[in-house]
C-alpha cells in the first residue's frame, strides 16, 4: 500500500479512532462480552483475540494514547505509526 509522505493530523486522528474500536472488539472478543461493532470482520478479529493477551490490549491502547498526544506536535506521523505497529507485532509474539 503507497503511503503519502505526509499524514494529515485529521487522518491520523481519524485512523486512531478505528484502532480504538478495533481495540475494543478485540477485548470484547477475548473475554467473551458484549457486541462487536465490526461484525463484518468478525472472523479476523477473533483470530487476533485468541493471539494476543489483555497485556498487549493494554499497551497497544497505552500506545494509541501516546500517538494520539503526539497529533497536534511536529512529527512524522507516519514513522510514529510505523512504530506503533512494529511494537504491537513485536509484543504479540
Amino acid at each position: 500500500m503507497p503511503r503519502p509522505w505526509r499524514l494529515a493530523n485529521g487522518k491520523l486522528d481519524a485512523l486512531l479512532n478505528i484502532l480504538y474500536v478495533l481495540l475494543e472488539d478485540v477485548l470484547l472478543l477475548s473475554e467473551g462480552a458484549g457486541e462487536i461493532r465490526n461484525a463484518d470482520i468478525r472472523r479476523e478479529l477473533e483470530a487476533l483475540a485468541s493471539r494476543v493477551s489483555f497485556r498487549w490490549i493494554r499497551a497497544a491502547v497505552h500506545r494509541a494514547d501516546e500517538l494520539s498526544g503526539l497529533v497536534r506536535r511536529n512529527i512524522q506521523k507516519s514513522i510514529a505509526l510505523d512504530a506503533l505497529v512494529v511494537e504491537l507485532r513485536g509484543l504479540a509474539m
